[in-house]
């Protein structure tokens, strides 16, 4: 049979058949932005107080359209440009109360995603004593930047969810001599040869335009951070008498940079540390140890080497330039084999202490002595300990030195110091080495661990001064004549090239505040979440240092006099407040 399809129903089909064979049409676009608050976590109610930025960080594929803020549900500020910030003055809305911060992102094509906050307002009732808060980044910017003042006040609530640290000067601990590093041969090289070498002086001991150091050690003769050869100030063998002695190496450099630093700085203080006696005062007759690990001072020597000492120091002050102390012999357990060294185990330093003491008060010469300068005690390594105790328990030689020298290698721990403290709480602690090197692989924690465990867990347990190794070193980590060759400088300089380091920074939230001659009051610490520790100079201000080590903004509050003031320290950071009563 056969009948006719109407025309109309020809054209629909062929209509409906062209739009199957056209491609598909995209979707219109429905994923939403991407939407943080700056300093903000889910699980923390943050106090707040005064005028608080709230910064909202938004992205989408198609763009952000506009970000609306809102303030215990109410719309208080729309924001149609990078950065999405809203200044929200918390006085305007009710005290000691739960608020609720909401900001909603909208992109191109109007999707939305919403985030909500509860903050805490916590506005104090203002005293007139204000805090000064110096800021440093592990992780980028700013570094040892002065923030807003904070002022110290009193609430009737309490901030929820703040850390709280107690500040007291009832409970006084040691005396601080100062902070800084080591004036190498290498490091007094460098910056004398800069083109820029006013600039670094002023940059590393003004206390005013830099971060004013005002603690260093010299090495006695060449450590491994030389340029050039090896050398010791009397290099003529069996000179008795000393009558070749002579510091001309150290004139060509060394001296001349100290006397500029003195000129900056008057009242800093300098640690003398020998790497070697001569060659010739030892049992293996080399100045390097070489093969011969176990090379010793030689008894019959010590009487020589003992006014090798004297004339160290006399020969310093003609120059103008007086040592505060010396140790006897850096790293004492350990003789290296391409750069120069002495195996000196305690026994021999004791009996040396009891021959080098006399002399010094003989020549009226007041320069400390400080025993070890060595590694602390841990697992793997042993001896720091028994060695102190050694001498320690002669009261001849303990009536001739000061106290001992830690350095912070190995896997040991700054804990270790207060049990050679408590062996005689009369005699000091002093940290007086440790480097900072490239081998980090995650740089954003580099402040962090110098930070905690070689300045304020160093000072927690007793120490007086924090030195780290090379002041300046070179672009290729130099120069240097064996030993360590991924060492890194507080500064590194090469001719006209100047840069800080990170352990800059860190030596300035201290060495810029903490003045010679403060004491270390009492702060609490919170153990891998806050640390921290507490100064008051002898001008009567006091010098708190906060460091956050996490990965996750901190709050808390410093309490001190029955006022308080709140802060909060980003991931990675440190702060140095001070005040004055």
């Amino acid at each position: 049979m056969r009948f006719k399809i109407p025309a109309i129903f020809i054209c629909i089909i062929l209509y409906l058949s062209s739009l199957g064979c056209e491609e598909n049409e995209p979707l219109p676009d429905q994923v939403p932005p991407e939407l943080s608050l700056v300093g903000f976590t889910d699980s923390t109610i943050l106090p707040v107080e005064g005028i608080v930025t709230i910064t909202a960080d938004a992205n989408d594929n198609t763009g952000i359209s506009k970000i609306e803020f809102y303030i215990d549900n109410s719309l208080v500020f729309t924001d149609n440009n990078e950065p999405y910030e809203y200044e929200w003055d918390t006085a305007e809305h009710s005290n000691c109360a739960l608020h609720k911060i909401k900001v909603i992102a909208y992109d191109n094509n109007l999707n939305f995603t919403g985030i909500e906050h509860y903050v805490f307002i916590v506005n104090l009732n203002l005293s007139e004593i204000n805090v000064s808060c110096w800021y440093t980044s592990g992780i980028n910017e700013p570094k040892l930047e002065r923030k807003s003042d904070k002022y110290f006040g009193t609430s009737s609530c309490s901030s929820p969810s703040a850390l709280e640290v107690n500040i007291s000067t009832n409970e006084i601990y040691q005396e601080i001599e100062g902070f800084g590093a080591a004036l190498t041969n290498s490091s007094a090289w460098l910056i004398d040869n800069s083109t820029r070498r006013e600039e670094i002086m002023d940059k590393l001991f003004s206390p005013d335009s830099g971060i004013g150091i005002n603690y260093i050690r010299l090495a006695m003769g060449s450590s491994d951070f030389v340029q050039g050869e090896h050398y010791s100030y009397a290099e003529t063998p069996n000179d008795m008498d000393l009558s070749e002695f002579s510091i001309e190496r150290d004139r060509e450099h060394i001296i001349p940079v100290l006397q500029d630093i003195l000129a900056i700085n008057p009242d800093i203080k300098i640690m003398g540390s020998p790497w070697s006696p001569p060659g010739w005062m030892k049992t293996s007759g080399q100045f390097v140890c070489g093969s011969h690990w176990d090379s010793r001072l030689k008894t019959e020597m010590y009487s020589v080497y003992a006014d090798y000492f004297i004339r160290f120091i006399q020969e310093y002050a003609i120059e103008g330039i007086q040592i505060h102390a010396i140790t006897i012999q850096n790293e004492p357990l350990y003789c290296p084999w391409d750069y120069p060294g002495l195996y000196m185990p305690g026994d021999q330093q004791r009996d040396f202490i009891k021959v080098l003491g006399p002399k010094l008060a003989e020549n009226g010469i007041d320069t400390e002595i400080v025993i070890f300068d060595h590694n602390w005690d841990d697992s793997e390594q042993t001896g720091a300990f028994d060695y102190a105790e050694v001498i320690y328990d002669d009261p001849i030689a303990l009536s001739y030195i000061a106290g001992t020298g830690f350095h912070g290698y190995g896997n040991g721990e700054a804990s270790m110091q207060e049990m050679v403290y408590y062996l005689d709480p009369t005699k000091a602690i002093y940290f007086t080495e440790r480097t900072n090197f490239t081998g980090w692989t995650n740089w954003d924690q580099v402040l962090s661990h110098i930070a905690k465990y070689y300045f304020i867990d160093v000072i927690r347990y007793w120490s007086k001064n924090v030195l780290l190794w090379n002041l300046a070193l070179d672009t290729e980590n130099g120069p240097y004549n064996g030993g360590c060759p991924n060492c890194t400088g507080v500064v590194t300089v090469e001719d006209d090239y100047f840069e800080k380091e990170i352990d800059y920074y860190i030596i300035g939230h201290f060495s810029k505040f903490v003045q010679q001659g403060a004491n270390r009051i009492y702060s609490n610490t919170f153990e891998g979440e806050l640390e921290t520790v507490a100064f008051q100079n002898p001008d009567g201000s006091l010098v708190v240092v906060t460091l956050n080590p996490g990965w996750n903004t901190l709050r808390y509050k410093i309490n001190w006099n029955d006022m308080y003031f709140n802060h909060s320290l980003s991931p990675q950071s440190m702060a140095t407040f001070i005040w004055e009563p």
